[in-house]
């Protein structure tokens, strides 16, 4: 693509989100601005990029292609997305920090892990970790900054879906039996982890028009949830029922008429009954070391890492660590959980628990901002959600609650499988709150405080805001 087609593609772009931004609610219940408000221009050299470096990010392609190793992919993708970006200014979304109360607190938990180095008690660690947290913030700060239609947003949700794609495929192909990995720079239980996270989102995503998507999405699905079990990974597998339980209660869908499917107890009974018949199904071709390892979720006795006595075990790894967090509620400091451990009198082994590892490593503050983070994440979301309940909603704001309702699925999932697995700074995490956050800004931006009101009561915060902008 030359630089004059993507100068052409970022113009056309900044006029489709200007129109997106200034369509009025009477002119939204009309057929013509309805159509305007979904049209999908080219897509911009800079969102290309941005798409690439989430897929990068959270697929972690370059660890196991061979050749691609020692070329730094992601900070590749990051520097051609923000030259395009930053290339066009009129195409750049305001940042939005103030307004926008899941980036305040997910910058706020980022920038906290950076300043850590000034007491952290392993400050080698620190240092070298700080670096990636940098990356992880700028590349969020970018995701917010270039993501201006629902449209863009579509695309983000693509970017994990060819995430999905790169760890399934590169686990498929290095599978020889048992335990499933790729390779040395993979734990089977980080790849379960990012996968539970990708899943809802490539379910939302088989709603799209074309059959061809549609078959594609629903293959990545099949391979995604099959490769979560090859790994043998149990906090994996309680992530996948969680996302599954989830998706089969609230679906992942929408009907014929566009609106978001609701909550059927009689549907809901149908499909447990049809997933259970499934599942007695696929246990007889799992592999014996599979389902051994599956088998201590119904038998916690036999896993050795319920026992508090067993040294090693992540039961007592979580005492010990926390034991360690109340003598020092600031923290020791990011990359000090191993170090940590060790001082216990432990195996230096990391906590295995994302919530464990933020409060050693960041202290009860540390902690506290990253519940608030998926608190708000959360929250923010159901926003979005309601928005499709209201008498005026149409096309766009039916798309947007099938994306909210596929990202607060994805971070529950990424929330149980983080239970059991140190993720506290995974890039799957944070791309999928800059994500969530995007949408949020999209569909529910604050207004101006010197807007008119009187002839928009009634209409979806959404039509609201976006006039008012």
């Amino acid at each position: 693509m030359t630089m004059g087609v993507m100068a052409i593609d970022v113009d056309q772009h900044s006029k489709h989100a200007a129109k997106t931004r200034t369509v009025s609610t009477d002119e939204t219940s009309a057929s013509t601005p309805i159509a305007r408000i979904n049209a999908k221009s080219s897509t911009p050299a800079y969102i290309i990029w941005t798409v690439i470096l989430i897929a990068l990010m959270v697929g972690k392609v370059a660890d196991w292609v061979p050749g691609l190793s020692s070329v730094p992919l992601v900070k590749i993708a990051f520097l051609f997305a923000a030259v395009f970006a930053f290339g066009h200014p009129g195409a750049l979304a305001p940042l939005g920090i103030r307004s926008s109360r899941i980036t305040r607190a997910a910058l706020t938990f980022l920038a906290l892990a950076i300043v850590s180095f000034v007491f952290s008690i392993y400050k080698s660690a620190t240092l070298m970790l700080s670096l990636y947290i940098l990356i992880l913030l700028l590349s969020m700060m970018l995701v917010l900054k270039v993501t201006q239609t629902l449209w863009d947003v579509e695309k983000l949700l693509l970017g994990f879906a060819a995430a999905g794609v790169s760890l399934a495929v590169g686990l498929v192909l290095n599978y020889h039996g048992g335990r499933a990995f790729i390779n040395g720079k993979f734990d089977p239980n980080d790849i379960a982890y990012a996968l539970d996270t990708i899943l809802p989102i490539v379910l939302a995503l088989r709603s799209r028009k074309s059959r061809w998507a549609r078959l594609l999405m629903s293959a990545l699905a099949i391979v995604t949830m099959v490769s979560i079990l090859l790994t043998g990974s149990r906090g994996g597998a309680i992530g996948l029922c969680v996302v599954i339980a989830s998706a089969t209660a609230f679906p992942l869908s929408r009907e014929g008429s566009g609106a978001l499917k609701k909550f059927s107890i009689r549907r809901t009974l149908i499909r447990c009954a049809i997933l259970v018949l499934m599942v007695a199904v696929a246990w007889g071709y799992l592999p014996t070391d599979t389902q051994q390892r599956m088998a201590t979720l119904v038998n916690l006795g036999s896993d050795y890492n319920a026992d508090p006595t067993e040294n090693g075990s992540r039961l007592l790894i979580w005492q010990q660590d926390i034991g360690m967090a109340l003598k020092r509620p600031i923290g020791y400091g990011l990359g000090s959980a191993e170090l940590v451990n060790g001082l216990t009198g432990g195996q230096y082994r990391t906590a295995h628990n994302s919530f464990v590892e933020a409060l050693v490593e960041l202290g009860a503050l540390g902690l506290m901002i990253y519940l608030r983070v998926l608190y708000t994440t959360w929250t923010e979301l159901g926003r979005v959600l309601k928005i499709a309940h209201h008498p005026s909603a149409g096309e766009e704001e039916q798309k947007a609650a099938l994306y909210a309702r596929a990202l607060r699925t994805a971070l529950a999932g990424n929330l149980v499988a983080g239970v059991f697995l140190s993720q506290a700074y995974s890039a799957g995490l944070w791309m999928l709150v800059a994500t969530a956050a995007t949408l949020v800004k999209i569909m529910v931006p604050t207004p101006r405080s010197n807007a008119p009101v009187g002839s928009n009561r009634g209409a979806p915060p959404a039509l609201i805001a976006r006039e008012r902008v």
